[in-house]
């Protein structure tokens, strides 16, 4: 394998977006980053010959982008059945089909949820595309997903560190109001 051919640097390129990416609280910036390295990470995987996970990366980032100004059903079914009918296209073998089986929860939970539970399921799409980028000899794609399970991880703690300093900060609002009512 080589390390240092167009499709592994290209996938390193976007590493770097999927990475500055991860590192957002705002979902919006997220989607955003992640809508422009799905679409670098899309062209990686064709020139490495792995078209399930090109035409999956190019729905993920198409999904990603719309999911900056869309939720719910509009963004979830059509993606969802557009995936399974892009692995069904595209199948190679039995690896093939969990950048599918990533896109499709991905494409529910980014539809319908946000903030901590997203970035739940971004750590488990994580693993799914981690075995494939193995398999298929993504070097840029696998470094992504491990780094990816640490930052989504980071993030987390950092998220639930907020959340938990905010119910404090409601708590002794709350005490404060009523030992003034007191």
């Amino acid at each position: 394998m080589e390390f240092f051919s167009l499709p592994q640097i290209l996938g390193y390129v976007a590493y770097a977006v999927s990475l500055t990416g991860a590192l957002q609280k705002n979902d919006k910036k997220l989607f955003l980053l992640f809508a422009i390295s799905n679409g670098l990470f899309s062209l990686h995987h064709f020139l490495l010959g792995n078209f399930s996970a090109c035409l999956s990366k190019i729905i993920v980032g198409t999904r990603m982008y719309l999911n900056i100004h869309f939720k719910g059903a509009l963004i979830a079914y059509p993606f969802a059945v557009i995936a399974l009918i892009s692995g069904y296209l595209s199948y190679k073998n039995p690896y093939s089909l969990l950048p599918v089986a990533a896109v499709v929860l991905a494409t529910f939970v980014a539809a319908y949820s946000g903030g901590i539970k997203l970035r739940i399921c971004f750590i488990f799409c994580c693993f799914l595309w981690l075995i494939h980028d193995i398999a298929g000899h993504s070097v840029g794609g696998a470094i992504e997903d491990t780094t990816n399970i640490l930052i989504y991880s980071f993030t987390l703690w950092r998220m639930q560190k907020d959340k938990k300093k905010s119910l404090i900060n409601a708590g002794s609002r709350e005490n404060l109001q009523q030992d003034r009512a007191a």
